[in-house]
């Protein structure tokens, strides 16, 4: 199992020339390893006893080397990490070390509070980095390596659960991930089978509240924690986000699927059909496309703004896994995402991006909208219509560039249908909203077998911009939905600019996907959506 998680630490080391000095990187430098929550985050905070990354440059050799033996030494290929605390000094225990990462254990006896994190490599020290240390803060590997999408959750074999052989309810899984807290021993030292029944941790499955058999070290790996539990019934679908809560500190949503009627293939009812799906997954890498329409209306300034997109991209199964663009939340629940123009990826990262043409024409009862190649990425088209309507109520046509199609994928058309708004019957009740208490939205309307969509989003303004959406999907003839601190615990408190508050809450309506086939795609859906949005602020 070590080898697994090897793999999920030690991502895309790579070799460059040594600086005369570690440099630890100004924005970011130093994360928890598993999660990978960006600095300002309610979550971002490093737990003793976790597994930390230190980004930049000169941190290291240019050839990876990683502990192998217990007790974990403090110095690893010419590298030591230090951490100061209440005026105290400790060398954290290494987990590996190249030139530009470093990763190392929090000793469990660190000090809360305020601390600095600073590098030596073969006798030259960077500067201090202040990070603020905290007895528990959860987060969970992923698939892809970021902390978000599907994460390392197994089964009792230790097979990772995926949309081909997802969960069932009753299956015994394991959660594995970095910060539940402190050890009652050297974090050097080989781990022993511990239960920390002592640290209040709440895990939510699909939204609901899950009790634990186990949580504590994992006996493989220094610095890594399981936390093993009962897959619950009553919550399916592919993307059934996992959160992690301890003392109201909740770590970064990943996500697991889980099947129904005995099914290993996961579905959703408003996704792929599994069928497809499965089809999908057993070929080494497929063909997709989309096709978005959706309007926002924003009942501040009584403006609407129409998007339109188009993407079309070719994907690896373990890459799709790992996607959070077109991950949408079980029914009944809610998915977090953060995006930073410091993050380690981009959203577009993994695809392979195909042509369809040079744009794609959306016809409608306003006339026809060009969307547009986005620049520098191939396979993906956008119009955003700004405050000119043109996304009205009625029928819609996609379809390829004159009926000739691109270089990878050939002429397409499909039919869409963008509805009347739903109505938000409590919207003017809701200003300000406790992330510890949650929040309830109502509704009416909406066509019968259709879903509510309930979203928000909290921007962080900072060194660099850093944007927080949850997304949560709901039966259109529930009427009502509540976001629970498990979601908005994730988000960063409200800020504002001159005045003006950037904090959001949303409710709109999803339309059914809609099939269509085009020459070089294994499967292609459009999708329409209206909602209604609000100022709001998250405190």
């Amino acid at each position: 199992m070590r080898s697994l998680f090897a793999a999920v630490l030690l991502f895309a080391a790579l070799g460059i020339g040594l600086s005369a000095q570690p440099v630890i990187r100004t924005t970011n430098g130093v994360l928890n390893a598993a999660s990978y929550a960006q600095q300002g985050m309610p979550n971002s905070a490093i737990a003793q006893g976790s597994i930390f990354t230190v980004f930049g440059t000169g941190l290291g050799p240019a050839v990876l080397q990683e502990y192998s033996s217990f007790p974990v030494s403090s110095m690893l290929g010419g590298t030591t990490v230090n951490v100061a605390a209440n005026g105290t000094t400790v060398q954290a225990p290494m987990i590996f070390t190249t030139a530009t990462q470093v990763a190392a254990i929090m000793p469990s006896t660190t000090p809360v509070g305020n601390a600095t994190v600073s590098v030596t490599y073969e006798n030259a020290t960077s500067g201090t980095y202040p990070i603020q240390v905290v007895a528990s803060s959860f987060g969970t590997f992923a698939v892809n390596e970021q902390g978000n999408g599907t994460g390392i959750i197994t089964n009792a074999d230790g097979d990772v659960f995926l949309a081909d052989s997802a969960a069932l309810p009753g299956d015994s899984a394991t959660i594995w991930g970095t910060g539940i807290g402190p050890l009652p021993y050297s974090d050097a030292d080989m781990p022993k089978a511990t239960n920390l029944t002592n640290i209040p941790v709440k895990l939510y499955v699909g939204g609901q509240l899950v009790s634990t058999s186990y949580q504590g070290p994992s006996t493989c790996c220094a610095g890594v924690n399981q936390i093993v539990f009962k897959v619950p019934a009553g919550v399916t679908g592919c993307s059934v986000p996992v959160e992690v809560s301890i003392n109201n500190v909740v770590s970064p949503t990943t996500t697991m699927p889980i099947g129904s009627d005995s099914s290993r293939v996961c579905s959703d009812p408003n996704g792929i059909p599994s069928s497809i799906l499965q089809a999908l997954l057993s070929k080494p890498s497929f063909n997709l496309g989309t096709v978005s329409l959706s309007r926002t209306t924003a009942t501040l300034l009584n403006t609407s703004t129409d998007t339109g997109s188009a993407v079309f991209f070719n994907i690896k199964p373990l890459e799709f896994a790992g996607a959070t663009s077109f991950q949408k939340a079980a029914i009944g629940s809610c998915i977090v995402n953060s995006i930073s123009e410091s993050a380690e990826t981009t959203v577009f990262s993994g695809f392979t991006g195909l042509d369809a043409g040079p744009f794609i024409d959306v016809n409608g009862p306003g006339g026809t909208q060009e969307l547009a190649p986005l620049a520098g990425i191939t396979g993906v088209y956008a119009s955003t219509n700004g405050t000119t309507p043109f996304l009205t109520p009625g029928a819609y046509t996609a379809s390829g560039t004159g009926g000739t199609g691109g270089a990878a994928v050939g002429p397409f058309s499909v039919d869409m249908t963008v509805a009347n708004p739903i109505t938000w019957t409590n919207e003017a009740s809701i200003g300000t909203v406790d992330r510890a208490s949650g929040v309830t939205v109502t509704w009416t309307g909406g066509a019968p077998g259709t879903y509510a969509t309930i979203s928000g989003t909290s921007f962080l303004i900072g060194s660099s911009l850093l944007i927080t959406t949850f997304t949560c999907q709901a039966p259109i003839a529930q009427g009502t939905f509540t976001v629970g601190p498990d979601v908005l615990l994730q988000l960063p408190a409200s800020t504002s600019v001159a005045g003006i508050g950037l904090a959001t809450l949303s409710v709109g309506n999803n339309e059914p996907y809609v099939e269509f086939t085009a020459t070089g795609l294994d499967y292609g859906f459009a999708q329409s959506s209206v909602s209604i949005s609000a100022s709001v602020t998250y405190q």
